[in-house]
């Protein structure tokens, strides 16, 4: 049976630990959308074809790349295509979705791949991601933790103003949980999908999406886990991503700013 490729795959990126999981597995509750495991390939196969173009090119005219006029834009955008197919048929001809945290930083050559894709961008607390990232199977340092959360927000936040409002959707993770309903039918209008209220009960659900860690342990996804920090903590938090924390619209509470 022939299966038709995806003509708009779907990507959830933003920084590790800001729930990107729970999001995707919300969309796959759809009947016409499908997902799979982190893939984690995709920019190292960029790399290797940008390598493989270059190599291909080398000698102009008696290279097949160059002799032909296939630029390097092009030649990623057809194994893409390829790539897409791959998809296309294990997710039976529906609509896929992608969620791979490490592409946040990394959008520009996702797009170049799949360039009807489509970005959600997820954004949550990041004293929240840096809590759950110091708590993850393989815990990270607290100052590692505060630059990924920076530096991977602020990414997807670039990659987001550049590509336009027609290719990304920016989504608070706190959104998300609190006012799941509204949220999700206004995603769902985005990606011009009918809404599905299954997603909105696996949001809700009290089950975790990931269990592997203790960080969130909580059925309360909401729940600030930050105040145990100590003071020097908080004060390099604030120091190396506090700006940006203040610059979406998250306010402090009592708990962090006192000693």
């Amino acid at each position: 049976m022939k299966i038709d490729v995806c003509d708009s795959p779907i990507f959830v990126v933003g920084a590790p630990r800001s729930g990107t999981s729970m999001l995707q597995w919300a969309l796959r509750q759809h009947p016409g959308l499908w997902g799979g495991p982190e893939s984690d390939y995709l920019v190292s196969l960029v790399s290797s074809l940008r390598q493989t173009h270059a190599l291909g090119s080398s000698r102009g005219q008696f290279h097949w790349l160059s002799g032909l006029d296939v630029s390097q834009a092009e030649f990623v955008k057809h194994v893409g295509h390829g790539i897409n197919s791959l998809y296309s048929d294990r997710s039976g001809g529906l609509r896929w979705v992608e969620q791979t945290p490490g592409y946040a930083k990394h959008l520009g050559d996702i797009a170049l791949l799949f360039p009807n894709a489509i970005f959600l961008v997820l954004i949550r607390d990041g004293r929240q991601v840096v809590h759950s990232l110091r708590h993850f199977v393989n815990p990270v340092e607290h100052d590692d933790a505060c630059c990924t959360w920076r530096d991977y927000t602020n990414a997807a936040l670039e990659f987001a103003r550049t590509a336009g409002t027609d290719r990304t959707h920016t989504l608070r993770y706190e959104d998300v949980v609190a006012n799941t309903e509204a949220a999700l039918k206004k995603l769902y209008s985005f990606l011009g999908e009918t809404f599905e209220p299954k997603s909105v009960e696996l949001i809700r659900s009290k089950a975790p999406i990931n269990s592997s860690f203790t960080a969130e342990a909580s059925n309360d996804k909401l729940s600030p886990r930050w105040p145990a920090w100590t003071l020097a903590e908080r004060e390099r938090f604030d120091e190396i991503a506090g700006g940006l924390l203040i610059s979406l619209g998250y306010e402090s509470d009592s708990a962090w700013v006192s000693a």
